[in-house]
């Protein structure tokens, strides 16, 4: 997934070809991405089934919480109110663009609501920061991230996906918060994710992508990151 400019519907098309700065890119059918096999959005309990993780609204955009552990659904729940902790998002430490303090709070009610006690848990972060070019082909970038979405969506326990809209210098942050490194590799292998690194010169000035290891310990007191 990459860092974008506006959350617009996409029209993609099939069959065509657009070529960007020489490099080809082959629009994918919509068919190729799996769908959900049902869309009913709460369980007999009334309690959430498939939940909204990202900018996308489509079915094949949601999170099956059922695929979840307890710690690992409760936290999909909790990072649904994930938010910038400032403007300066895109060029600030990780640990302090997001109001983590806000998202921990609802995590703790979220697990005592349910009479969960919480234990050491470690989730994979990626960072993603960018600088992009002057005059870009928007509805390309952002084809290439909606349906690159979709694809880590259905290899599974993708968390969180949230990007912000570029400063006035074209700088961003996107972030991805999986269940762990594994799932985020297997996540980004299909081929939507290699067609958008297909496009990396062509887009982007500078690029900066770093793996962290975000940790909640006990009781959810405290949580930390780190380079993983």
């Amino acid at each position: 997934m990459a860092a974008v400019l506006s959350t617009r519907s996409l029209d993609v098309g099939k069959g065509l070809e657009k070529r960007v700065e020489n490099v080809t890119i082959r629009d994918i059918s919509a068919t190729e991405v799996p769908q959900p096999a049902q869309t009913d959005y709460q369980d007999r309990n009334g309690r959430p089934q498939w939940l909204t993780v990202s900018p996308y609204l489509e079915p094949e955009h949601l999170l099956d919480l059922r695929t979840l552990d307890t710690p690992n659904r409760l936290l999909a729940l909790a990072l649904t109110t994930l938010i910038p902790a400032t403007t300066e998002y895109a060029t600030i430490r990780y640990e302090d663009a997001f109001d983590w303090a806000k998202l921990m709070s609802s995590l703790r009610s979220l697990a005592k609501m349910e009479g969960y006690r919480w234990t050491h848990q470690e989730l994979y972060v990626v960072e993603f920061r960018s600088k992009l070019k002057a005059d870009i082909d928007v509805d390309l970038l952002l084809k290439l991230d909606k349906f690159s979405h979709a694809e880590a969506t259905h290899a599974g326990n993708l968390l969180k996906y949230w990007y912000g809209v570029p400063s006035p210098e074209r700088r961003n942050l996107a972030t991805c918060l999986w269940r762990s490194k594994e799932d985020a590799i297997l996540g980004g292998t299909g081929p939507w994710h290699k067609q958008a690194r297909g496009v990396i010169s062509a887009m982007y000035e500078q690029i900066d992508v770093k793996g962290l290891r975000l940790t909640i310990e006990d009781d959810i007191e405290t949580w930390s990151f780190a380079p993983y």
